[in-house]
């Protein structure tokens, strides 16, 4: 049997099943008032559509979800889906491209993820903060004016286009914030 939790008692982080839907809660309040019960509003995330939303789920008892996070690494692109590997189990799973279109600008071999489940349904992918990678092509210097921070495009190996300054050369390593896909600086 399912474990059963009452709406009253989640907390930020718990995964639930409602209405069909499996959610992730964000922010939970609890309103007691003197004359009737509790009303309980929760600002959850769908986990399957991203969606943020807020659910009135006085008096309900919820059936919880188990939701597990595997570390694993990008082992290669089949061309339609990226092949991952657990490095431990040696198991792997295929994710449609369809499905990372955000995340495919900086996934590259080796790259390691965390894959959120529910069963054997695969939720999302998380990159780490930032990834390193290397400038596979620049545009050439321009000179002038350089008291302000001139920026030039450069591009690394998946395609991903981004703003780097002037001393950025191709074949330079540097680090990349993948929630905005900006340049964070150089590395060696």
């Amino acid at each position: 049997m399912a474990d059963i939790v009452w709406a009253k008692d989640l907390r930020p982080g718990n995964t639930f099943l409602f209405k069909g839907n499996l959610y992730q809660v964000i922010e939970n309040s609890f309103n007691k008032t003197a004359m009737r019960e509790g009303i309980v509003k929760c600002k959850v995330k769908n986990l399957r559509t991203g969606a943020i939303t807020i659910e009135v789920l006085t008096g309900e008892k919820l059936e919880k979800a188990q939701v597990s996070t595997v570390k694993m690494l990008f082992s290669y692109d089949d061309g339609a889906n990226f092949v991952f590997m657990d490095n431990a189990t040696y198991e792997t799973i295929e994710i449609s491209h369809t499905r990372l279109e955000w995340e495919k600008k900086f996934i590259v071999e080796g790259t390691e993820v965390a894959i959120q489940k529910f069963d054997d349904e695969i939720l999302g992918v998380s990159l780490p903060d930032q990834i390193i990678a290397v400038i596979s092509d620049a545009e050439e210097a321009v000179q002038g004016n350089t008291v302000t921070s001139v920026q030039k495009k450069a591009w690394i190996a998946t395609g991903h286009e981004i703003q780097v300054p002037q001393f950025i050369k191709k074949g330079d390593k540097v680090l990349i914030n993948t929630a905005n896909g900006e340049y964070v600086g150089r590395t060696h």
